[in-house]
Order: structure tokens, then sequence, then C-alpha cells
């Protein structure tokens, strides 16, 4: 009956009758209902609207309806710890999706809680899927990532466009940094605000005795003679009082001046940025980050199927603002301290629904290429750990050593070639089959980049492309034969360099070697030398690790005249260097 007697009046009178509710009071004296029921009715009134026809135009009223009624609903009794009101608005607002997305994500309302907590709160609901689904439809997620991300994105493209142009220490508010947030930037305020006080109460003092000498001068002009010595006295004095004072007045303009100066420069934006990241920006992005949150964590496949939503995720990752607001922590409002969390959750969520996009294992390794104080990442770790071992397929481990090879060919930093040997690679080989990644194509180009590239690789770069050669050595020995010649050219170049920060792992390596291969004995006597007189206790987990390959393979790989050198060479060390405590205790421990 209702459905086709509506119109738009009924409605408003229905409206109408909900506002009485907003006075307790008078609604409870009328006793027309058992103590406490009267939300109920309220709620029940407003359950109609969602069986209405052509009742799209009643979401703002509505929604603000709800606020003002849940502001009251205590003075109803003590009995309601859920809303009444939340179950019939979410039935309304999942029916009229356009009207209810519009009226949320407008600028204003997303950003402030009363709406957004509200929002948020319906979307979570199970009955919700109509709206979830619409607001992940093509038209709503555009719409999101200009409302949502519109600032940040922007900045992002203006860098790309000047790649060279980056942000000094005076310009870090572009990317909405405060530095006067920092405690140390508090406390230099603060020292400033009382030296302002401090020379406030000096002024004070020196207006009181201007003004005792200004009297004390008038008294004197009375007798008339400005010439008199009393008078001419006064009048030094007040001057002297005059000047003391305007000084003191423009030390307190000073101290002003320069207190506006240090916040100023604080907020102070990069003239190349013409639209910073303001606190509102800020806002607008973490109201963004929860809606990509909700979305996911009630739909698996929203990021696989949003190729938008990831790419523009992933660019906030890459961006130079994520990376300055995560070091420069300590300055940004505690609110928005989980931008990197949030987004490595989302990225780590795209991963796990499609494998198939190795790149984004490479994006996540970013996050520890800085420190990081409040923010546990080591889930990230256990991702990629647990992807390399448990999760890909052969074919997409082949891709992420393909990239990896690119990569240690290109101008990356080693930091990021490390990490990625570290996190990536390595529990590839190590708790893997080696041989289902590196085929031949793939050893030679290897080879190839350890020969031309590895002089100009750093200490610890080289470390980690050491014992992946450790690992082909002990695992791969038949696939590695024709290129074991270029291998010890590589570890023996390392070795002649003589850096101590690579020596003792370059040991071990050649150790594998003489394990795997017929080593000339020249090289196998010079090794076992070194290896010898190695009895420093900073790297005595390789030598040992080192001797505990080479000895057994001595007798096996020396002649009988090559292995009684070294049997004496041993002699002579423990005779010569008998009385050095840790050489005698590495000699029997070799022993």
């Amino acid at each position: 009956l209702l459905s086709s007697w509506f119109n738009k009046s009924l409605g408003d009178k229905m409206l109408e009758h909900l506002q009485r509710f907003l006075e307790p009071n008078k609604i409870i004296e009328l006793k027309l209902w058992r103590s406490g029921e009267e939300p109920l009715v309220a709620a029940a009134v407003m359950d109609l609207f969602s069986e209405l026809p052509q009742a799209s135009g009643f979401v703002e009223a509505l929604v603000k309806t709800t606020i003002r009624l849940e502001s009251v609903l205590s003075s109803y009794g003590s009995g309601y710890f859920i809303s009444p009101f939340r179950d019939p608005l979410s039935r309304y607002l999942n029916k009229h999706c356009a009207g209810t997305v519009g009226f949320f994500l407008a600028e204003h309302r997303l950003s402030n809680p009363m709406y957004s907590d509200l929002f948020f709160d319906i979307l979570k609901r199970d009955d919700s899927l109509s709206l979830r689904q619409y607001l992940g439809s093509k038209e709503c997620t555009v719409m999101m990532l200009n409302v949502c991300f519109e600032r940040p994105l922007a900045i992002i493209r203006s860098e790309k466009q000047s790649p060279t142009t980056k942000a000094g220490s005076n310009h870090l508010s572009a990317y909405g940094i405060n530095q006067w947030y920092s405690p140390t930037a508090q406390r230099k305020l603060e020292i400033a605000r009382q030296a302002i006080e401090m020379k406030k109460k000096i002024l004070s003092a020196k207006q009181q005795e201007e003004a005792k000498s200004k009297k004390s001068l008038q008294s004197q002009s009375k007798g008339g003679d400005k010439k008199s010595s009393g008078y001419q006295a006064a009048l030094k004095s007040h001057q002297h009082v005059r000047d003391a004072y305007e000084r003191a007045k423009k030390e307190v303009e000073d101290a002003k001046n320069a207190y506006a100066r240090q916040v100023t420069t604080s907020f102070q934006q990069d003239s190349t940025q013409t639209r910073p990241m303001t606190t509102s920006a800020l806002e607008l992005q973490t109201q963004g980050f929860r809606l990509v949150e909700v979305l996911s964590q009630m739909d698996d496949q929203y990021l696989s199927q949003h190729n938008d939503v990831v790419r523009a995720m992933r660019w906030l990752w890459r961006s130079r603002g994520r990376h300055y607001r995560l070091l420069h922590e300590e300055e940004m409002p505690p609110r928005y301290h989980n931008e990197s969390f949030l987004l490595a959750k989302f990225l780590v969520s795209y991963s796990k629904a499609t494998p198939d996009d190795t790149d984004v294992l490479f994006d996540l390794i970013r996050v520890f290429l800085q420190p990081f104080a409040s923010l546990d990442f080591s889930f990230i770790k256990n991702f990629l750990v647990d992807s390399m071992t448990n999760v890909l397929t052969s074919t997409q481990k082949s891709q992420v050593l393909q990239r990896f090879l690119t990569l240690l060919s290109g101008d990356g930093t080693e930091e990021t070639k490390v990490l990625s040997c570290q996190m990536l690679i390595m529990p590839i080989l190590e708790q893997g089959d080696p041989s289902e990644v590196f085929g031949d194509a793939s050893l030679r180009l290897f080879v190839k980049l350890l020969l031309k590239d590895g002089a100009v690789f750093g200490s610890k770069l080289t470390c980690e492309l050491l014992r992946v050669v450790i690992i082909l050595l002990e695992r791969m020995e038949e696939q590695i034969i024709d290129y074991r010649k270029d291998l010890l050219k590589y570890i023996w170049g390392i070795l002649k360099a003589d850096n101590s920060n690579t020596k003792y792992i370059g040991y071990l390596a050649v150790s594998k070697f003489v394990a795997a291969f017929e080593t000339p004995p020249k090289v196998i006597l010079q090794v076992y030398r070194s290896l010898l007189r190695s009895h420093s206790s900073v790297e005595k987990e390789n030598v040992r690790a080192a001797m505990g390959v080479l000895l057994p393979t001595l007798p096996a790989r020396l002649g009988e005249q090559d292995l009684e050198i070294a049997l004496k060479y041993t002699v002579k060390v423990m005779h010569e260097e008998g009385d050095s405590l840790p050489q005698t205790a590495h000699l029997w421990e070799s022993i």
C-alpha cells in the first residue's frame, strides 16, 4: 500500500517525525511506549525508507539524522551498547549506492571522523555487499583515487617530469612533514618562546623605569628653568632610561621575528611544488588507505582485479614522499605513521593474489633500505622467504632470477642488489633445487657479470655473490663444469685483492671449488697456507668452514710430494708460532 501511495512529501513527513526523537525528555513524557523502547520505534520508522520506491534523495538527511539520534541515544537508557539505527540505515544505503558513495566521498566528509567512521562501519557489514561492489566499480574507483590520492599522485607525476629535483631539509613540508613537530624542534621552539617571555619581563621593568623617569623629569620642569643642573641631570637620566626601554622593546620584536622565522622555515614549501602535501591531503590519503583496506579484506580478488589501484599503491610505495615521511617519522603526527605499513600490506596481498607479477617482490624490498623505529616489517621478510620456498613455481622463480640478473647489471644501488640477493635469490637456492632456476643461459649470464662487473661490486654484494657461487659449487657441479675456469678466476681475483671483508668467504668458496674440481697444487697449497695462519676470531666461522672442506681433499688433490710440503709447513707454523695461543688453538682444531 505504501509503495503505491508514496511521494516525497510522505518521506519528508517521516523525517519530520524522526526529528521528534531528538528530544528524549519530551518523547519519554508521552509514555506511548515501554521505557527504553522509544529508539526502536525511531529505528522502525527509518527502516521504512529502504522499502520505499524513488527514495534516493534521502541519503544526506538519513545519515545526518542517524548521527544526531545516536548522540542522544544514552538519554533513553543505558541498554543501548549498539546503535539500533545502523541496520536500517545500512539497508537503505545499500539500495541507493550511487547517492551513498557520492555523499560520503566528498572531501570535507571523508576527512571528517563523524562521517567517515559511520561510512566504514556500514561498509564492513555482511549485508553491505551491494555497496562494496558499487564502490569497487571502475567509475567509483576513479572517483576514489581522485579524491583520496590526487595530491600525492600529482607530486609523483611532477617528480617524474623533473627527476633530478630533490627536496632539501627546508622543503620537507612539501611532503607533509612538519619539522616543528619533532621533539628537537619543539624544544627549540620552547626555548625561543621562553626567550620571548623573559625579554617581555625585562621590557615591562624598563617600561616602569621609563615612566618613573618621565615623572621625575616632569617634576623638575615645574620650576621653569630647563637649564638648571637638576633638570639637565634628570633629562640625561631619562634619555638613558628611554634608550634602554627602546632597546628592550627592539629585543622583544627581534625575538618574536626569530620565533616566527623558525616556524615559517618549518612550513616552507619547495618552490617547485605548487601543490604540496598538506595535513588535509594526508588525512584524505589515510582515508583512501582505509577504503582499499576494507575492500581488499572483504574481497580477496579486489587488488588483483583493480590494476589502477595497484598502480597507484606501487607509485606511492616507490615515492620520495613516503620515503621521507618514514625517515622523518618523529616529525609526523602519529596518525600518519602507518602509511608504509599499510602500503606494504596491500602489496603483500596483491602479490599473494597475483604471483606471476614477480616485480612487486623487488618493490617490497625497498622498505629495508632505510631505518624504521616504530614499525615492524618482519612480515615482509617472512612473506618473501615463504614465497621463494613454498609458493612460486619454477617458472616464477626463474623470472625472479632473471630480474635479479638484470638488476645486477644495472645502475641500481648496492643495497638494493644485496637485499635482493639475501631475501629472494638465497632462499630459492638454499631451500630449493638451484637447477630449477639456473639454466645454461642464466649461468652463462651470471658468470659473465661476475667477470665483467665483479671488480666494481662493493664488499657486501661480493660476499652475497660468493655465497651464490658456493651453492652452485656444492649442488650444481655437473652443470657448471664448463664455467669452472671462469669461476676460479673470479674467486682468485677476490683473494688477490686481499680485502678483509671478502677474503675469508673467498677462501670458503675456493675450498668448495677444490672439493668439486681438479685444481692446480700451487693454488691449493697457497690457500692452505693462508688458512693455516688465519686464526683471527673475527672470521673464525668462515675459516673453520673452509678448513673443514679443504683438509679432507688434500690427500686426493695433492700428490705425495705436495702433500709432504703441506705437512712440513704445518709443523713449521706450529714450531715458529707455538707461543701464540690463538694460533695453537687454530692448529689443533684443524688437526
